[in-house]
């Protein structure tokens, strides 16, 4: 009954507080956390915030939670009521000596945690240091590793929670955090502790976001490739094939969820942040308030801006050669205002939008008005200069008859929209028409409208890809392909 009682705070603290704020206000993103084993390890990760245990802990299921310990400093946590408190009752931490008394071993209650079958979350640089910076790792690590012969350890990189509540700082800011995961290994017992502490202090590196590029001549922009249709598993299925296909060509991006790359032709989840700061929470929020609609309301219109600002981000010059996405930002947001607006723009009001998504232009009041009853997300795009629309090289429209739509959202099992029914998505389909041949009329884009009743996502792929090619150019392609 006690470890019951000692359990209902922690729990509470984290069900009603701590991951809802990470989630929602931090918007924490986690990369690879499929590789955090279901046993027991040693979590190590650089340190620099008050909010770095939190995240860590949100690594694990609910279910585990009482398994897992942040290893908290005695003399800071320990200085008060209130620090106790939320170390050992909110937090599950276990305090350590930094400054121990003669002969006395602080990483002793550690081990025989270690050795219990406990999980433990550790900062090797001993405290918080300066935002940005990774210390040197202390030879604890190294020493627990050999007091504990095949400990797993899990290098995390940490990166936002310095800007969110950095040392010194009373109140945090809601900004954004990515933790990215590292494969877990074990290390060498019988090396000096020293030595061990390094090698987890590389493998915590290694997982960090390159250095931006020193000045000098921009790369140029990649060719862009976007996919859409009113059938979203068969435009993603596409997109993946794209993706792959160029990735064989040269180094291509999949703006998508997650964010893929590929190259040699292999598809993989990027594990490292992107190019660019997210507010999905804030997003997601400002979508709710201002009511986006089915199509792209809460977490959907968050999706849209971050793959928005993602391709943004690229057209400053990268080392991609290509970039594929997962849907057009700019061709979905008109299209679906085409279908929701009364009465439907004409040619006139179609071309202000994209002009009003790309940036060119602001709406007039009364055309704000208009915009935000019946198309909010295009008027929370540019009314909050959310994000500039690319516009790409490349727009594959996917049609399906509607019938044939309907009949496999039905199969999916997915609960359907209020517009998913055999009228909404001609209608829409219709829409796209429009949008995708006032793109190729006036941004001169490369349309390939593709009946996707007459053929299957691979050759859809090969017939993307032999387009790209074209517009591309020549490319070296890599043995196998």
């Amino acid at each position: 009954m006690r470890r019951l009682l000692q359990k209902i705070p922690l729990y509470a603290f984290h069900i009603l507080f701590a991951r809802p704020v990470l989630r929602w206000v931090a918007g924490v993103r986690y990369r690879r956390r499929h590789l955090v084993p279901d046993g027991p390890c040693l979590v190590v990760s650089n340190h620099n915030s008050h909010l770095d245990a939190a995240v860590l802990m949100t690594l694990f299921p609910l279910r585990r939670l009482a398994q897992v310990h942040p290893v908290a400093a005695a003399d800071y946590f320990g200085s008060n009521w209130f620090m106790r408190m939320m170390a050992l009752l909110f937090m599950n931490g276990i305090p350590i000596q930094r400054r121990p008394a003669r002969g006395e071993d602080p990483l002793a209650p550690i081990t025989e945690l270690l050795k219990a079958g406990k999980t433990l979350v550790f900062f090797p640089e001993g405290s918080r240091g300066e935002a940005g910076v990774v210390a040197k790792f202390r030879a604890g690590v190294g020493k627990l590793v050999q007091a504990v012969p095949g400990l797993l350890v899990v290098p995390v990189y940490l990166s936002g929670p310095e800007r969110i509540w950095p040392r010194g700082e009373l109140v945090p800011v809601p900004l954004n955090v990515d933790a990215i995961v590292g494969k877990p290994r074990t290390y060498a017992p019988r090396d000096d502790p020293r030595e061990v502490a390094e090698q987890v202090r590389r493998d915590v590196l290694a997982l960090a976001p390159p250095p931006p590029p020193v000045p000098g001549e921009r790369a140029a922009p990649p060719l862009r490739v976007a996919a859409c249709g009113i059938d979203d598993a068969l435009v993603r299925d596409v997109f993946r094939r794209v993706a792959e296909r160029l990735g064989r060509r040269g180094a291509t991006l999949g703006i998508a969820e997650p964010v893929l790359e590929a190259d040699s032709g292999a598809l993989r989840e990027v594990t490292g942040p992107l190019p660019v700061g997210r507010e999905r929470a804030w997003l997601a929020t400002l979508a709710t308030l201002f009511r986006s609609g089915p199509r792209f309301g809460g977490r959907r219109f968050a999706d849209l801006v971050e793959r928005s600002r993602i391709n943004e981000a690229l057209s400053q010059g990268h080392d991609t050669r290509f970039v594929v996405e997962h849907g057009c930002v700019i061709a979905d947001l008109v299209a679906s205002a085409i279908a929701d607006l009364e009465p439907p723009p004409g040619e006139r009001e179609l071309r202000d939008l994209l002009a009003y998504l790309i940036g060119e232009k602001k709406p007039s009041l009364g055309r704000s008005w208009r915009l935000f009853r019946g198309a909010p997300a295009i008027w929370l795009m540019s009314t909050f200069n959310l994000s500039r629309a690319t516009v790409p090289e490349v727009l594959v429209h996917l049609t399906l008859p509607p019938s044939s739509a309907m009949k496999r959202l039905r199969s999916s099992g997915v609960e359907l929209l209020p517009f998913q029914n055999e009228a909404g998505l001609e209608q829409l389909q219709d829409a796209y028409r429009q949008v995708t041949e006032a793109l190729r009329r006036r941004r001169k884009v490369d349309v390939l409208e593709l009946d996707m009743s007459e053929t299957d996502a691979e050759s859809a792929a090969f017939r993307v890809e032999a387009v790209c090619q074209g517009l591309a150019g020549p490319t070296k392609v890599t043995p196998g392909s």
